[in-house]
């Protein structure tokens, strides 16, 4: 008997993850161009806009796409009361933001243009929503193709506008340009439901008791992930948080790779699955098992790496390479602790990512303190690791407790993979030194890959190969194996 869930979510990571290959790559050549064209203090400027403008978006969204991802038969009626309820409170929390502009731009003197760029990506914000609401239908009817291809068009717009915008002078404004032409191309491909206005009780009930609790979780996440922007712009000034927030950029862009896609995938997957606890557990060991492995290979390859690469880039950044390679664990970590929240809120116990973020709260907070008096950003980085390993314990630890799966497969032969690579990659430099940054960027690239996918080839070959037939048997519609 054929398994069309299993067939559906397989294709669907196919074309999400080439359709992640492909922003990717598009994501990378931006990130380059804009970092060759623009200085930190514009990035630094146009991030703390950022950082206002997401955090009133952050706490008007009630965990709503959630909420609708996870009711078992959503209607027309339920539609249009989640559009509606999206459009009234992000109306609303943009307009407290643009009232209160004014008095929060007095604690940054030092950023000139900090108002208007407010006001350009609250503008942003608005015209967000509607390829946000259209996204969520799809994704919950699996429509991963509409999905990928959506998300290759906008990196395609973001690609030709902001680093043109970024050659022509225009500074900042060149990433309220690749915000604003991202949201307009991903509009364009995934407008299929005109919206429409309307209000159903029982609808409201279910986003209001699902959210309420998921609300709480999705701003504790926000603040866990911004609050040392927020602080290292306070305290340090508009030049380090521009590094700091670069370096995050570039350290995130490992993760697009898979971990993306499949926490996308696997959001609405584990929501269908939450009444059957095996097949709950192969996907969460499935999902989590290809961002391990990925994971430490291009982060061991990114931490080994960078000074060759900025200074290929442009050597003006050279100072932001350690919090860079800090950061790179970081984003190791975030993904795995993404993915452990997304079952737990997927299976109805959002209350339990709430502890654990609440915990993480009360671990970073003091810890970001301390970092940044001491460290500088570099502490700062140092803080944000020690939270995201916190949660990461806690969440999976949660997460055994609603299913079953082996931690030694999932976590042994990547780590003795990762330990034997770095230690070559460390002594390549005494080997063969040079000072040519590119012949030494492609050597470690080349050794790092080869010794980490041959420890794991020899080690996991055959779960490797039944893993393949397994994907080739259910994208041709077969039996699941």
């Amino acid at each position: 008997m054929s398994d069309p869930l299993a067939s559906r979510v397989v294709t669907g990571s196919a074309y999400s993850i080439a359709g992640s290959l492909l922003t990717w790559a598009m994501g990378a050549t931006r990130l380059v161009l804009l970092t060759r064209f623009l200085l930190p203090a514009d990035v630094g400027v146009a991030a703390q806009a950022m950082l206002f403008v997401g955090l009133a978006v952050r706490m008007q969204t009630m965990g709503l796409h959630d909420a609708f991802l996870q009711h078992r038969a959503p209607d027309e009626g339920l539609q249009r009361t989640y559009f509606t309820l999206r459009l009234l409170l992000l109306a609303a929390a943009l307009a407290i933001l643009l009232l209160i502009t004014p008095w929060l731009v007095a604690f940054y003197p030092d950023m000139r243009g900090l108002s208007a760029l407010i006001a350009a990506f609250a503008a942003v914000e608005a015209l967000r929503l509607f390829p946000a609401v259209q996204s969520s239908f799809i994704a919950r009817n699996l429509g991963f193709r509409r999905l990928a291809a959506a998300d290759v068009a906008a990196s395609a717009a973001m690609t030709i506008v902001a680093p043109t915008l970024a050659w022509l002078g225009y500074g900042p404004w060149a990433l309220v340009g690749e915000a604003a032409s991202g949201v307009v191309a991903r509009l364009l491909v995934t407008w299929h439901w005109w919206p429409k206005l309307g209000w159903n009780t029982e609808a409201a009930a279910h986003f209001w008791r699902f959210g309420k609790a998921l609300w709480s979780n999705s701003t504790l996440l926000y603040l866990l992930d911004n609050i040392d922007d927020f602080w290292v712009g306070l305290t340090l000034g508009r030049d380090p948080l521009g590094l700091y927030a670069r370096a995050y950029e570039f350290a995130g862009y490992p993760r697009r790779v898979v971990a993306a896609p499949l926490l996308d995938i696997f959001v609405p997957t584990y929501a269908r699955l939450q009444d059957d606890p095996q097949r709950l557990a192969r996907a969460f060991f499935r999902a989590t098992s290809l961002m391990v492995r990925s994971g430490f290979l291009f982060a061991l390859l990114f931490i080994s790496s960078a000074p060759h690469l900025i200074a290929l880039i442009n050597p003006a950044w050279l100072p932001m390479v350690p919090t860079l390679q800090l950061m790179l664990i970081y984003t190791l970590l975030d993904p795995l602790q993404a993915g452990a929240a997304n079952l737990l809120i997927a299976t109805g116990e959002p209350q339990r990512v709430s502890r654990a973020r609440l915990a993480q709260v009360l671990f970073f907070v003091p810890m970001l303190l301390l970092g940044a008096r001491l460290g500088g950003i570099n502490g700062v980085a140092l803080a944000l690791n020690g939270m995201a390993a916190l949660g990461a314990w806690l969440l999976f630890r949660a997460v055994r407790g609603r299913i079953r799966y082996s931690s030694r497969a999932l976590w042994w032969w990547p780590t003795v993979a990762a330990v034997a690579s770095g230690a070559a990659l460390g002594a390549l430099p005494l080997a063969w030194p040079t000072s040519n940054d590119g012949a030494m960027l492609a050597a470690k690239w080349v050794v790092g890959t080869l010794i980490y996918v041959g420890i794991l080839w020899a080690t996991e070959r055959e779960a490797l190969m039944r893993g393949g037939q397994m994907i080739w048997t259910l994208m041709r519609g077969r039996r699941d194996g």
